[in-house]
């Protein structure tokens, strides 16, 4: 499909298909690749790869990426330019440059090429807030928007929250780990996601998290 639009499709139907965010078809290649599926022109593949880091489909916007001229310069998708579900985008983003930093270093690629992708492979903590140790929709300006709900539904998130997206680091839980203030934090907070099932205010959130952390029992 790349040889004939340009693009590799990003959602599992014929054709294009305007649904869902991030560019998943990276992650799903290099996966295939890296555990042994054979390809035919893996150079092609290569360069429809790096192609859909900079280009997004003139009319169904959620093949390539939206939003990467500034994801690919501030090294996030800020909140106020348009731009739905950015937080989300960011990470997925973030995540499928690692999957390509992964493939061009199994590949042997010019060491800027392989930087260049390990380094956005890190944009994900651009997102993140010290304040509520979770990710956070971000401005144009580099503030943080306001005002913030970690609940609220849908916004800078997909069919989500800051609460669920704030785990989509796949690539890195450690760095996640580092950047919440250690493991018990960690861990308080990922009880704390997966146990509670009513809606609190943020307030009521920050104030069961500020007690001492319980220590995981892994």
């Amino acid at each position: 499909m790349y040889k004939e639009s340009g693009f590799f499709p990003e959602w599992a139907s014929p054709g294009h298909r305007g649904c869902m965010v991030g560019n998943n078809s990276a992650s799903i290649l290099v996966d295939a690749y890296m555990k042994g599926v054979k390809v035919a022109d893996l150079e092609t593949l290569y360069k429809g790869l790096i192609h859909g880091t900079e280009n997004v489909h003139p009319t169904v916007s959620s093949t390539g990426r939206l939003g990467y001229e500034y994801y690919n310069k501030l090294g996030y998708v800020p909140y106020d330019v348009k731009i739905k579900e950015n937080a989300a985008r960011t990470l997925e983003y973030a995540y499928d440059d690692w999957c390509i930093y992964k493939l061009a270093k199994e590949l042997k690629r010019p060491k800027k090429e392989i930087d260049l992708f390990a380094k956005r492979a890190m944009n994900y903590k651009n997102l993140f807030d010290k304040e509520t140790k979770l990710m956070h929709g971000k401005n144009a300006d580099g503030k943080f928007m306001a005002p913030f709900s970690p609940l609220k539904w849908g916004d800078a998130f997909t069919e989500g929250n800051s609460w669920h997206y704030t785990w989509s680091v796949f690539h890195d839980p450690q760095g996640l780990i580092d950047l919440m203030g250690g493991k018990d934090v960690f861990c308080e907070y990922a009880r704390f996601c997966v146990c509670r099932t009513t809606s609190v205010s943020m307030q009521a959130t920050m104030d069961r998290l500020s007690m001492k952390s319980v220590k995981c029992r892994l």
